[in-house]
């Protein structure tokens, strides 16, 4: 036997109640209410009745019997099977507001973050092309004129004590210090075009009397 041969028309289910027609309308508003408005299956918008629902149906009469009211009597039966939506409260309200600022925030941060990357690595190319400002001001001369006047090993031995005393900055204006000294001496001079001319020659004193 199939569903719908079971369930019931309006006047059916009254007759099995022993109610009339207009009382089972009232009982089952009072289910819909209580528990959905589609708890009973319809047919042309007209409502149907299953064996459970007759049960149940059943069990609100006696209620009713016992002095309650029908809306009472309807959700008692249907107490917690109504589904209904979670209520927030305001703290859960804050606390979701809160997260999705530090969300926020943090994915601005992380934008920053790669654009400052990129900046950096978009000038390091140009910066490794600029020499240093020390280096600028040395003369441009062989590398034979950077070398040091020969020194006996008792020298080298000393100079290698002093250089441990002192600190890699010092060292190195030292270096630097002693390089264009020795760039210095070896500077070739370059004589002007004045100073290429042969001087006049001068007549003798002797010549002059018997001119």
């Amino acid at each position: 036997m199939s569903e719908k041969s079971e369930q019931m028309k309006t006047s059916e289910a009254a007759q099995a109640l022993g109610v009339s027609e207009n009382t089972l309308r009232k009982y089952s508003q009072a289910v819909e209410k209580a528990a959905s408005p589609a708890y009973f299956p319809r047919v042309k918008n007209t409502r149907r009745y299953r064996p459970e629902d007759l049960t149940v149906l059943k069990q609100m009469q006696d209620l009713v019997k016992a002095g309650q009211k029908i809306d009472q009597a309807a959700q008692e039966l249907f107490a917690g099977e109504k589904e209904e939506a979670p209520v927030k409260t305001a703290r859960e309200d804050q606390l979701e507001a809160a997260l999705a600022a530090k969300d926020q925030e943090i994915a601005e941060l992380k934008e920053q973050l790669a654009q400052l990357t990129a900046a950096k690595a978009a000038e390091k190319p140009e910066a490794s092309l600029e020499p240093a400002a020390d280096v600028l001001d040395l003369p441009d001369f062989d590398d034979g004129f950077l070398e040091d006047e020969p020194v006996t090993p008792e020298q080298k031995r000393a100079h290698v004590v002093a250089d441990m005393a002192k600190s890699d900055q010092e060292v190195h204006k030292e270096l630097l210090s002693r390089a264009q000294g020795n760039a210095a001496k070896g500077a070739p001079t370059y004589r002007t075009l004045a100073d290429m001319q042969l001087a006049p020659k001068k007549t003798p004193w002797w010549k002059k009397i018997f001119k």
